[in-house]
């Protein structure tokens, strides 16, 4: 299993709630950042599926870490929950 991430962010770096957070400029398709959108997220250090709860003004996307491995979440990329 070798998926491209579609956001690239640190997983252990968190915003001031406890949530991850990227940049909308770090995100493969842009479009595709909105608020439930089901992410496959990480760098060379990790990658997880996240959800996106935010995306602010100025391009800050906030997101949760859904618990389980890549494979045990895949079915749920490119999903969007509400």
């Amino acid at each position: 299993m070798d998926l491209e991430v579609d956001l690239v962010a640190d997983l252990n770096a968190q915003d001031d709630d406890g949530l991850g957070w990227s940049l909308i400029a770090d995100a493969r398709d842009p479009d595709r950042v909105r608020a439930g959108a089901m992410l496959l997220a990480g760098n060379s250090q990790g990658r997880a599926v996240v959800r996106v709860v935010a995306v602010d003004d100025d391009g800050q996307i906030h997101f949760s870490i859904l618990p389980g491995s890549v494979e045990k979440n895949r079915h749920l990329l490119g999903r969007t929950v509400a």
